[in-house]
């Protein structure tokens, strides 16, 4: 027992020996934080970032993005204080600056900075999101990876560009909503007419009668790289229009067909279909994929055979078999659960290995001949509350009268 003691204070004693009380070039680095939130100003924490920050639990581009639109957010909450608590510095050469942050009209929570030193001064490479958890961020972004991160995410963000309504016209017809700038009202009414066509394909075809519809933001802005903030699912996507009319025309088509209606697919069958969560990505987007690709043989075929036909199937044969597809995470593995886990030859994680196009592959080789068979899968789906992966594969198989796993082994 005595032992026991012993070595418990002396795991103590060494804890206590790495923490300490901050010195005051980390107090003013904490105080940065806060002023550069409330004063919405990226230009004060940009010298004190490193290119690999991230929000803690979460990628860097995802958190340099979510950073720089909540920074330009108006309706962003305001920080009353940060309370330091105390430092602890770690084998790495990590310190870790932890204490309680304070808002306006929000309870308290817990704040992390981790920040390692560097000649050009302290560079923060995780930090705990600034904003309450209770404030329900949403942000929906259209980029280029390499122009707003290419290496240098610090510096290339500032190309994000931070969108809001608080200059838009709108126009609204059966459940859709489109805002726009400027001389924009004609390209809105063509959306809504696209979206219409999609609703008709989704309910009529594919008797999906509980459609998640989505709204468009428009704009005359030039801009390649965007990103729409606000506290709401039924935030808009956005799209820059600033060609002539016939290249906004060819443009609108091409997103609407490729892209929005991919995700007004998956949106119904995470929120309808109770699909939603890393384990049906490979029936989610597939099946999406697959349902975009018959939709926009409709409103324009030549985008559905280069953007399809071409493109995905292209990338599919590329990666076939390069990790089985009931593994598809998204931009990493998923801490507790992957760890020590291998699937396939690897992990799929990154468009790299051209999952959306092995996806779109085993949908379109399964049902496009026997459409049949998938209104009676989604029929069974549609029936659990709460479906397990391993039985949407039985449903399938008994359906197909194929091994499912077995098929989905060979993509």
């Amino acid at each position: 027992m005595k032992r026991i003691i012993v070595v418990v204070l002396a795991s103590l004693v060494l804890m206590s020996c790495n923490r300490r009380e901050p010195v005051q070039a980390e107090i003013q680095l904490v105080d940065t934080v806060k002023n550069a939130f409330n004063e919405r100003d990226y230009t004060k924490l940009k010298p004190f970032l490193s290119n690999s920050f991230s929000f803690k639990g979460h990628e860097t581009t995802g958190s340099f993005t979510s950073l720089y639109a909540y920074i330009n957010y108006k309706k962003s909450v305001e920080i009353a204080d940060i309370e330091v608590d105390h430092v602890k510095e770690s084998k790495d050469s990590v310190v870790s600056v932890t204490g309680e942050i304070f808002f306006k009209n929000y309870d308290s929570e817990d704040f992390e900075i981790q920040y390692k030193a560097t000649k050009d001064g302290p560079k923060i490479i995780v930090m705990n999101s600034p904003w309450p958890h209770k404030f329900p961020l949403i942000t929906r972004a259209s980029f280029k990876k390499e122009e707003i991160a290419g290496g240098n995410p610090v510096e290339n963000i500032v190309n994000l560009d931070v969108w809001d309504l608080s200059t838009a016209d709108s126009l609204s017809q059966k459940g859709y909503t489109v805002y726009y700038d400027g001389n924009l009202k004609n390209e809105s009414q063509q959306s809504l007419a696209y979206f219409h066509k999609l609703d008709s394909l989704l309910s009529n075809r594919f008797l999906m009668k509980e459609i998640e519809q989505e709204n468009l933001y428009l704009s005359d802005r030039r801009s390649t790289n965007s990103i729409f903030i606000g506290t709401n699912s039924r935030i808009p996507w956005t799209m820059g229009l600033y060609e002539s009319d016939s290249v906004n025309q060819a443009k609108l088509k091409e997103k609407i067909g490729s892209v929005l209606s991919h995700e007004i697919i998956e949106g119904t069958l995470v929120n309808k279909y109770n699909l939603g969560g890393y384990k049906y990505r490979w029936f989610r987007d597939g099946l999406s994929e697959y349902i975009a690709y018959e939709y926009c043989k409709l409103i324009d075929p030549k985008i559905a055979e280069k953007n399809f036909t071409e493109f995905r199937l292209q990338a599919a044969e590329k990666h076939r078999k390069d990790g089985n597809l009931l593994d598809w995470r998204a931009n990493g593995p998923i801490k507790d659960i992957d760890k020590g886990k291998l699937y396939g030859s690897k992990f799929i994680y990154y468009d790299e290995v051209g999952q959306y196009g092995r996806a779109f592959k085993f949908f379109r080789d399964q049902f496009a001949n026997d459409e049949e068979k998938l209104l009676l899968v989604l029929q069974e789906i549609k029936k659990h509350d709460n479906i397990s992966v391993i039985a949407v594969l039985d449903i399938m198989s008994e359906v197909t009268g194929k091994n499912m796993r077995e098929v989905i082994s060979q993509y």
